[in-house]
């Protein structure tokens, strides 16, 4: 009788475990900085669409992102971006010598697949111009920078990634 008991009680606790919301994953974020300016690109991938960023020095000094974009669905995998027009350019090489190159362009012929694309998250760039020392400062210590993510129902902090 406890054997059933015990089972029984067991399978009411894995069910209630699967019936309540579970946390949103945490947010991806690639960094990149601007070729000729001060500024320090972000693409965040999550599933809720990002408010407002603002990092944050070793110091506490807290820099608001000078511009948020629109959030638009994510690629379910890799960098490609679902539905849109691509260009790929590749090579091959023989063992008798031959060479050959090759470019491939694709053309979406039905709908984005904003479905699946939806299930990966919004990607959303953020904009952060940063002054000359404090762009080295970032490039030397990211991990003590700390970058909040704010998507209106919460906050989320994490620490910055570092630059390529």
């Amino acid at each position: 009788m406890s054997m059933k008991r015990l089972l029984l009680s067991l399978m009411l606790a894995v069910a209630a475990a699967a019936c309540s919301p579970s946390a949103p994953p945490p947010p991806r974020v690639a960094v990149w900085q601007g070729e000729t300016s001060g500024l320090l690109f972000m693409r965040v991938i999550a599933t809720d669409p990002l408010q407002d960023a603002r990092l944050t020095t070793p110091e506490g000094r807290k820099i608001l992102a000078q511009r948020v974009s629109l959030s638009e669905p994510a690629p379910t995998s890799g960098e490609s971006w679902a539905g849109r027009p691509s260009v790929g350019v590749g090579g091959s090489a023989g063992s008798s010598g031959g060479f050959g190159t090759g470019i491939g362009l694709s053309f979406p012929l039905g709908g984005s697949g904003g479905g699946r694309a939806g299930a990966a998250g919004r990607a959303t760039q953020v904009e952060f111009a940063l002054d000359p020392a404090l762009l080295r400062d970032y490039r030397a210590r990211p991990g003590s920078w700390q970058l909040e993510l704010n998507f209106g129902s919460r906050v989320d902090s994490l620490p910055a990634p570092p630059l390529p």
